[in-house]
């Protein structure tokens, strides 16, 4: 196996290392009204289900692929096999799936979706919130409900699952992944030793945890090392998919660059609004271009406009050539000659002036 490959089945595929986190000094007691649980992935790949379920784990959350390679979306080898045999071991199945920084949110909820295995209602959808391999950015909030709102617009009612380490919930706030309904699973392993290290700390960034995910040294259905969970007999109620936008603060306006064709503060923060939900920004929403934004903006470019330049975050001809391919869907007529005016801003402000982008 070369080297990439070797990342893909082993570092792509292990959950979140960094939960090593706040070990309490003794181990503590299991929560009782609590149900036992796996995840699974490549290197669980000789994992017996049966005897798993045998040994009293009832749910198993399966790895479904990733965005996090520069080569592109996949799905994990062992899926489709884990799914059926987690099923007909009578267990609950989930799907997970891997965030980077190679898909936008709604391209990557398009294709978990589209490659989905047997999902039926009631069954868990996770999204796995960590940076690896290729990747070096985790989700923000609003890159997260975006997701889960893009896969509830596909597949409606949800079970929806973020797994995420405690210190990553306690870096930032979660207010609108929180008000789309999604469920927080949370690792932290404390000394990891396949004790319970007792109450994840979550900062007060959640209103609690789902499922827990308390080791990662774990033994089932003749597989060592597995990662173990227990998750709250309410974690597996289905969230209504409403679709509706992520709440959190007051709506951005419109920008007036649709009029008078003069980008400003607003344009940009509408703009970077837009590129935190599909292209990976996560620098602030400030109204204030900068080498990220514009990173950002030819990362979307390339992905969808024709853009062929290199990802540098310095604007020049050829990313104002594509960003003028986007005005043309928006009522701009003029050249697509790389040299933007007021004309080329008005399209670009009319295709950020949707709501969604608020």
């Amino acid at each position: 196996m070369n080297y990439r490959s070797a990342l893909t089945a082993l570092g792509a595929t292990t959950l979140l290392a960094a939960a090593v986190l706040s070990a309490p000094a003794h181990a503590a007691s299991i929560d009782a009204t609590t149900v036992p649980g796996i995840d699974a992935a490549t290197t669980q790949a000789s994992l017996d289900f049966g005897q798993a379920a045998a040994e009293g784990h009832q749910f198993a959350i399966v790895k479904a692929g990733g965005s996090q390679l520069s080569d592109g979306p996949y799905v994990s080898p062992h899926y489709t096999r884990q799914v059926d045999e987690a099923r007909a071991a009578g267990m609950t199945v989930g799907h997970y799936w891997l965030v980077g920084d190679f898909q936008s949110p709604v391209a990557a909820a398009d294709y978990f979706v589209d490659h989905l295995h047997d999902y039926r209602e009631g069954d868990v959808i996770a999204l796995d919130n960590e940076a690896l391999d290729d990747s070096v950015n985790l989700w923000n909030d609003a890159q997260v409900a975006t997701w889960f709102q893009r896969v509830q617009s596909r597949l409606g009612d949800l079970v929806p699952w973020v797994y995420m380490s405690s210190s990553v919930v306690r870096s930032m706030d979660w207010d609108a992944t929180v008000a789309t309904g999604v469920k927080l699973w949370v690792a932290m392993w404390g000394a990891n030793d396949g004790s319970y290290p007792g109450e994840p700390d979550l900062g007060g960034k959640f209103p609690g945890w789902a499922a827990h995910q308390y080791t990662s040294v774990g033994t089932a259905g003749g597989t060592h090392p597995v990662d173990l969970n227990v998750a709250k007999p309410d974690a597996f109620e289905i969230v209504p998919g409403d679709g509706g936008p992520p709440p959190g603060e007051d709506p951005l306006p419109k920008t007036s660059t649709e009029t008078d064709g003069i980008p400003g503060v607003i344009f940009w923060q509408r703009a970077q609004n837009w590129l935190s939900m599909e292209a990976g920004y996560t620098g602030p929403i400030d109204g204030v271009p900068g080498v990220n934004t514009y990173a950002a903006l030819q990362r979307e470019l390339r992905d969808h406009y024709g853009y062929t330049g290199p990802i540098d975050g310095v604007p020049g001809p050829n990313t104002y050539a594509a960003l003028q391919r986007l005005a043309a869907e928006h009522g701009y007529t003029g050249p697509i000659d790389g040299v933007p005016g007021p004309n080329t801003w008005r399209g670009v402000a009319r295709f950020l002036n949707q709501d969604r982008w608020d």
